[in-house]
């Protein structure tokens, strides 16, 4: 909805081609929008695209509903959104703090670095617990380093447009 009202992707492709949105996973998202009186649709026009705009009430639900997409524990895809709506929605610093939270959660939640020695009694779903839990903590590690760079980067963005 952000993106429909605040850069005017107005049509499936444009989200496609500019957000990395698939139309597939959308169309659906659209139609409920659609039936919940949020977002209209134009008719088919160049190629079929029909040209999407938020109602008044769509306008009025983005604006005072979009902190509920802020959600730290979720898969870093929409970590990513999520930070994207926040500063399509002006609010630089929930940006901010949104990344820092996501980034304190993985850093939370990390476990075991290194391997265990395994033995002739470890069976193969005891190996495979321990190299998943390996795997898992590495991967909530490197998720916190990324979440930390980017919203230094951010800092360092909004510093950069204050002293201009």
């Amino acid at each position: 909805m952000a993106a429909v009202s605040r850069v005017r992707l107005n049509t499936l492709y444009a989200l496609q081609q500019a957000a990395g949105l698939q139309p597939g996973s959308l169309s659906h998202v659209i139609k409920v929008l659609e039936e919940a009186g949020l977002l209209v649709r134009s008719e088919g026009a160049e190629r079929g695209r029909r040209a999407m705009t938020l109602t008044g009430t769509g306008e009025r639900f983005l604006a005072e509903e979009w902190r509920t997409s802020l959600d730290a524990n979720r898969e870093m895809e929409s970590i990513l959104r999520s930070v994207t709506v926040a500063l399509l929605m002006d609010d630089s610093s929930a940006a901010l703090s949104f990344l820092h939270q996501a980034a304190f959660e993985r850093e939370r939640r990390q476990g075991p670095h290194k391997f265990r020695t395994f033995s002739r009694e470890s069976t193969p779903i005891d190996i495979q617990s321990e190299v998943r839990a390996v795997y898992e903590s590495r991967r909530r590690e490197m998720e916190a380093r990324i979440l930390n760079e980017f919203q230094l980067n951010l800092v360092d963005v909004f510093k950069g447009r204050e002293t201009t």
